[in-house]
């Protein structure tokens, strides 16, 4: 099995949306997300919605537990 690792997204959709598009040209098995998909950047929602179908494990950030409040 091969993961990618991604982490610190902050809601950078262009960002994640290259990564995203590069890790699906190779032969990953699992996305692994290891937090803080949001803070910062314009776009948390549309970043939030784009892993949430893509994710095989998702861990969650401090910046994603300041936004749940």
């Amino acid at each position: 099995m091969k993961a990618a690792v991604i982490s610190d997204i902050h809601a950078n959709l262009p960002a994640l949306e290259a990564v995203l598009l590069e890790i699906e040209s190779t032969d990953i098995d699992e996305i692994w997300c290891l937090g803080d998909a949001v803070g910062y950047g314009a776009s948390p929602n549309e970043c939030v919605e784009m892993l949430a179908g893509r994710c095989d494990v998702w861990l969650v950030g401090n910046h994603d537990l300041a936004a749940l409040g």
